[in-house]
């Protein structure tokens, strides 16, 4: 029994259909019992004819990071792979089509451009394609056919995935793309002679009784919400969010609940707060230029303290920026935006898996604190497909948080009290004996507008002060590694968590005596956990996908040393590589 860990991409132009075959391969190799983790980029057009890239990783060990070099590269366009070879090993392998239909110049050709080292196989793919369906569409899947050739992948039982994906389409789509799988299939095992050492038979597979999901960043946090008892989600179309909107138009209604597309995020937003102060439990999902059209009602919840949870999932930026490539970079807008001092929970989930528990936590947090809740994703952790256990069910006791005024308490109604904990007392309107006013404007306990000084000061301490206890209701940073002495400590957060994670086990292979520390919950940040790590760190390191190193700057007061920073803006997922070349720079 051997282990494998092998990336493969697949590289070609949109409306090719490379997509569809990097979600079929990712799909069956996880039914086989596979670990997969596998990540799209794509033109920004919404109907463009530019460079896709399906990108996936397959182990039968736990992966962390989506790899930063592909060991095989499918080229289903010559042009566009060729852009893509610098991201292939020195040694990889390349699959192309050695019968292209058209005459090509050396320097437009892959096959001109593959260096010594690195191994390719020619496939007729175009060839095969027109002899299996009468038409081209069917390369991808003679490419598929190669691959499970030339790799030692079951035949029949991918032919019966390829046929269980396409059970809903007519006779003649699925014949078409079983008999293209098939004759690249058939083609490549009489015609190469395999040189690599590459295959997936004979692998260890871990068994386990658990059943599992195949799920992106997005779709957990769609099935949170509908666990988490969502009522409202208000939403315009944006990439990478979109298609939490998309599964919640089909979901939400069937739960009783309402899903409307609105004319703007502004509107959103607005829908948003509405619903909390009337008691339901509301969202609403965006990426960077849709917050920050939001801030100014986001704002209002937090003076007015009304739950309400924006999740945002970050892409390039500034302004519209690059739609399609990942980023960290709205960080310092979801931490501060909007005018004054204005607090709020932030929550930054590091995996699949989080997005889930992290969108119900958050649900639970706004309802509780009457504050705004902001969950940061990243178009990675929004669009990368895991297979991971199915989630534990919801904790009952975040399915209602809402604290009510007693009955003494609504005698002589104080909607802003302020109390011990910052919490009042919240009465949904209908509330016998709650009546009371709210605006954006500062106010008393009792909701009227005030503006004296002391009023003020008082305010602004109690909202600071309520959120503060969320800390003890968040799951507690993640400690991995040596307790003590540690060279080099890595601090990361969202997705580069798990990038960040596998640089450090592979450090501590090499005797760098490395650990790392992750949080889900970013603000109000668990301050004490973090000292205590810097405190057994002779240097910190934060990895995180923007220029100007956001999150090391919101840390550096806290822990008043200095601070390594690696920051990249390539749009790309940060590489366990790249941190584990940072590691072991600053080890020596």
């Amino acid at each position: 029994m051997t282990n494998v860990d092998i990336v493969i991409e697949i590289c070609g132009s949109a409306g090719e259909g490379t997509i569809s075959a990097g979600e079929i391969l990712s799909r069956f190799m996880s039914s086989q019992g596979f670990e997969i983790m596998s990540f799209d980029s794509y033109p920004s057009e919404i109907r463009g004819f530019g460079k896709c890239v399906a990108h996936s990783r397959i182990s039968n060990r736990k992966i962390l990071s989506p790899g930063k070099y592909a060991d095989i590269l499918i080229a289903l366009k010559d042009a566009h792979s060729i852009s893509q070879l610098p991201s292939l090993r020195e040694t990889g392998i390349v699959i192309y089509d050695n019968k292209p239909p058209n005459y090509l110049e050396e320097d437009k050709s892959i096959a001109g451009w593959i260096e010594p080292g690195m191994i390719s196989y020619g496939v007729p793919l175009l060839e095969l394609a027109q002899k299996a369906a009468g038409n081209s569409r069917g390369r991808n899947m003679v490419a598929i056919g190669a691959l499970a050739a030339l790799f030692q992948i079951d035949d029949e039982a991918m032919k019966a995935s390829i046929r269980s994906r396409y059970a809903k389409k007519k006779q003649i789509v699925i014949d078409s793309n079983l008999n293209s799988f098939q004759e690249g299939f058939e083609w490549s095992k009489k015609n190469i002679t395999k040189i690599d050492p590459y295959t997936f038979r004979n692998v260890r597979l871990k068994k386990s009784n658990k059943s599992r999901a195949i799920i992106n960043g997005n779709q957990a946090v769609a099935q949170a919400a509908l666990d988490s008892g969502l009522h409202l989600y208000a939403g315009y179309p944006i990439t990478p969010a979109t298609k939490i909107m998309e599964i919640l138009s089909k979901e939400l209604p069937k739960k009783g609940g309402i899903m409307i597309q609105t004319e703007d995020e502004i509107a959103a937003i607005g829908n948003v707060v509405g619903a909390g102060f009337a008691g339901k439990r509301a969202m609403t999902a965006t990426s960077g230029p849709g917050f920050s059209l939001m801030t100014e009602l986001a704002n209002l919840a937090v003076m007015a303290e009304v739950p309400a949870v924006i999740i945002n999932s970050q892409r390039g930026g500034p302004s519209t920026g690059v739609p399609t490539k990942t980023e960290q970079s709205d960080l310092n807008i979801a931490l501060s935006g909007g005018s004054g001092d204005s607090p709020r929970i932030v929550i930054a989930p590091t995996t699949v898996e989080e997005c889930y528990l992290g969108v119900s936590l958050a649900l639970y947090l706004a309802e509780k604190y009457q504050t705004l809740v902001v969950v940061l994703l990243d178009f990675f952790l929004s669009n990368s497909i895991r297979n991971i256990p199915m989630p534990e069910p919801i904790n009952k006791k975040w399915l209602k948080g809402n604290i009510a005024p007693t009955k003494t308490e609504l005698k002589d109604y104080k909607r802003f009290k302020n109390t011990e904990s910052g919490i009042s007392p919240r009465a949904i309107p209908g509330t016998p004996g709650g009546m009371f006013v709210t605006t954006g404007l500062e106010h008393s306990e009792q909701g009227k507008p005030q503006y004296d000084r002391e009023t003020h000061h008082q305010m602004t301490r109690k909202r600071f002060r309520k959120i503060q206890n969320a800390i003890n209701e968040a799951p507690k940073p993640q400690w991995r590694g040596p307790k003590k002495d540690i060279s080099v400590g890595v601090i990361a957060w969202g997705s580069t968590a798990g990038s960040a994670q596998e640089a450090v086990i592979k450090a501590q292979k090499e005797g760098i005596k490395a650990a790392l520390m992750s949080s889900m919950l970013i603000s109000p940040l668990p301050a004490d956990s973090f000292r205590k790590f810097s405190k057994a760190c002779q240097k910190i390191l934060v990895p995180e996908l923007n220029y100007s190193g956001q999150f090391a700057n919101y840390l550096a007061p806290y822990l008043n040393r200095p601070i390594e920073r690696l920051n990249m803006v390539t749009g790309l997922p940060m590489s366990a590589e790249d941190i584990l070349d940072k590691i072991r720079e600053m080890a020596n």
